[in-house]
């Protein structure tokens, strides 16, 4: 829970490029692994 605290302190004290990133590559791990089950949407 400490680290989440301070994952969030980055996360909210970081520009904005860098929580787009951070964003997009929790989308990509969300949306990466159900393909591998499910049918490839791309």
């Amino acid at each position: 829970m400490n680290e989440f605290k301070r994952c969030l302190h980055v996360f909210t004290h970081s520009p904005f490029t860098v929580r787009l990133m951070l964003i997009n590559m929790l989308c990509d791990m969300f949306n990466g692994k159900p393909q591998q089950n499910d049918k490839p949407s791309r």
